[in-house]
């Protein structure tokens, strides 16, 4: 499947793309997540690892939860229909926004 499924980034396959220092609100029309009361962010729908939908933390240097445009660091819970993890992924961001991802071991 294609990630992110949204109105700024080009999707690539398998692969969160271009979520963290997006300029788009998520609570604006376009944004493929929704940010959630705690800081986290939730995606809804088909996940790149077979979940149903996946919950973003974004952080800074110091491991503190942060606005995406604000993160350095990433890290992706994928939930299957059943609220089991199915993945976990460890990101760093690049200037421009690009999250380079590593998934957790099995």
């Amino acid at each position: 499947m294609k990630f992110p499924v949204c109105d700024f980034a080009e999707s690539e396959e398998g692969f969160y793309s271009q979520c963290a220092s997006c300029p788009i609100e998520s609570s604006q029309p376009g944004c493929a997540l929704d940010e959630q009361s705690d800081g986290t962010y939730l995606f809804s729908g088909e996940t790149p690892h077979g979940g149903v939908r996946a919950v973003f933390y974004f952080k800074n240097d110091a491991g503190d939860r942060v606005a995406k445009q604000e993160a350095v660091h990433v890290e992706i819970h994928e939930f299957d229909d059943q609220n089991l993890l199915v993945a976990i992924l460890y990101g760093m961001v690049d200037p421009e926004g690009m999250i380079y991802l590593k998934k957790s071991d099995s």
